[in-house]
């Protein structure tokens, strides 16, 4: 069941959302796999470090945040944060099902490439539950910036 106040926040901006419930997925990948769609539809957010600040990176299942990206972009210096320390920030989701939304009150970055899929599928909160939304609509809703380069190919 998606947290409360994330179904709040679609319900009020990403009117055309499709909620769908699937078996457990504990990443962006098996994500992929449990609603059969390519890893490029499906949005792995990570938590990152820029200026000091908390920020959300925002790439496609099979790929790796590129930190040099959010450097050139932002002009700091980024770098991961351990769960333990974003945890709180993102109650009441469970651990690795933080949805990229403006809500939390971070910046978002978004790998350009994101931008050529009509539909992105993303956790909302839970690891039994995603939603679908229009790309566009929600690089514009969220504020999302896009970034050259962001998502790097796992190899």
């Amino acid at each position: 069941m998606i947290p409360t106040m994330i179904e709040a926040h679609l319900r009020l901006r990403h009117t055309g959302f499709e909620h769908h419930v699937h078996a457990p997925a504990m990443t962006a990948q098996e994500l992929a796999a449990a609603e059969h769609v390519s890893g490029r539809r499906v949005m792995k957010t990570v938590v990152v470090r820029v200026h000091g600040e908390l920020a959300l990176a925002v790439v496609g299942a099979a790929e790796k945040v590129n930190l040099g990206a959010i450097d050139e972009a932002t002009g700091g210096t980024a770098e991961l944060v351990g769960e333990e320390e974003f945890a709180r920030r993102f109650v009441p989701c469970e651990a690795g099902a933080e949805p990229p939304f403006a809500l939390f009150g971070l910046p978002i970055f978004v790998d350009e490439k994101v931008e050529r899929e009509r539909t992105v599928l993303m956790p909302v909160g839970t690891h039994e539950d995603a939603v679908l939304l229009d790309t566009h609509e929600w690089i514009n809703c969220e504020k999302a910036q896009p970034v050259a380069n962001l998502g790097l190919r796992v190899q």
